[in-house]
């Protein structure tokens, strides 16, 4: 079988489980390609995959520097609130101003390609809507299980695009990922409105080839709880510096508890030239095999990205959330919901309350029961080789 990944021209929007499922279907015996914009198709090629390069796909990065979109009015005090996602913008941005040359490039390559089956990540609707205009099966890869598919918005923004390709309307929210929507968190990280009979669940394979963890932070102290803390690994570099005394607050107050720290500063962030908070107990770094780390964690501090999250789940590790922007706030709100963490907004981050949320998370052992029955659920999920061949038979292809 011959199947067709898309995904946005995004590196966090490819990596997470876009490339690993290529990777599987390909080890399954199927001939695999990935589609996406020009920026990140070298990730691709590294991999050993095919890499077919939509000319007309730009990141959202890109369209936002152009004006294209107008971002949210909040974004200048990123790192000082939490900017929740809009889905009004959800829809104009992901949707009314990516999903159209998306979708264009790749019926053009698909009328060459001919896949049997188009597998697109689920912020990318080029994928969907190339698959329902060649009559080609397809199927939805959830990398954001939260984000607002079902709002009136985005049901609207794609009837356009749907009229635009001579197709008829839909009024199904859900329409997008009825056929097939490969999860990558136990269903019940899903509120049950979202809950799909089509779902099927996996369990992402561990990257092969890692690093071993930093003999640096292998070797330190064991007599205290462990709390991981990162904001992303970009998060040194958003425009305006917002994030810094965010990160300065959460190495006071870790400074301040009877844990061992470690703090992600970000990539390209020297801990050695870091002008910030520093504090005798907690051991900075530009990067940690966050993966790695999380099995031997006690507390992870985030700002709960789904990757983060998901990660955490997997290793059953309860979570205290400080969310930024995107999606983010709905994730940590479904933590909180779920028992498996906290959630505190960016504007409410001062010492005295994010010491009262790390302390809660470590002395009251609900969370963590909770984090590890996730845990469970997790190693129990379905191995990400049989997605392929689940797809193709959810969908007939």
């Amino acid at each position: 079988m011959r199947i067709l990944f898309t995904a946005q021209a995004s590196y966090s929007h490819l990596a997470p489980l876009v490339l690993p499922a290529a990777e599987s279907a390909r080890q399954a015996g199927h001939e695999v390609a990935v589609a996406t914009g020009n920026a990140v198709a070298e990730h691709i090629e590294k991999r050993g995959l095919t890499a077919l390069r939509l000319p007309n796909v730009e990141g959202m990065a890109e369209v936002l520097q152009r004006g294209d979109v107008r971002p949210p009015a909040a974004m200048s005090q990123l790192g000082s609130v939490t900017i929740e996602l809009d889905p009004e913008f959800f829809a104009t941005a992901f949707v009314g101003k990516l999903a159209g040359p998306s979708a264009h490039d790749l019926i053009d390559v698909a009328r060459d390609w001919s896949p049997d089956l188009i597998l697109h990540e689920s912020t990318e609707f080029g994928g969907y809507l190339a698959g329902e205009r060649l009559g080609i099966p397809h199927g939805a890869l959830d990398i954001a299980p939260m984000a607002p598919y079902d709002h009136p918005a985005v049901t609207e923004a794609l009837n356009k695009h749907r009229a635009d390709l001579g197709l008829d309307p839909i009024t199904d929210p859900w329409h997008v990922f009825r056929a097939f929507r490969a999860g990558v968190v136990p269903e019940e990280f899903y509120p049950e409105a979202s809950r799909l009979p089509s779902a099927h669940y996996y369990r992402l394979p561990a990257p092969a080839g890692g690093a071993p963890l930093d003999p640096e932070i292998a070797r330190l102290p064991a007599d205290r709880p462990l709390v991981l803390a990162t904001l992303g690994s970009n998060a040194t570099h958003f425009p305006g510096g917002g994030v810094l005394p965010l990160l300065d607050t959460i190495i006071e107050t870790l400074g301040d508890l009877p844990v061992t720290g470690v703090v992600a500063l970000g990539a390209g962030t020297d801990p050695r030239e870091w002008q910030g908070a520093r504090a005798d107990n907690v051991h900075l770094t530009s990067f940690v095999q966050q993966e790695l780390l999380l099995q031997s964690s006690d507390v992870f501090l985030s700002h709960a990205g789904f990757n983060g999250t998901r990660e955490a789940l997997a290793a059953g590790v309860p979570v205290v959330a400080v969310p930024l922007f995107a999606e983010q706030s709905y994730n940590a709100a479904r933590l909180q919901e779920i028992g498996a963490g906290r959630r505190i907004d960016a504007q409410d981050v001062t010492r005295a309350s994010l010491t009262a949320a790390v302390r809660a998370v470590l002395e009251d052992r609900s969370y963590r029961a909770r984090a590890q029955s996730l845990q469970r659920r997790s190693h129990a999920l379905l191995d990400l080789t049989r997605l392929a061949d689940d797809a193709a038979a959810a969908t007939g292809a």
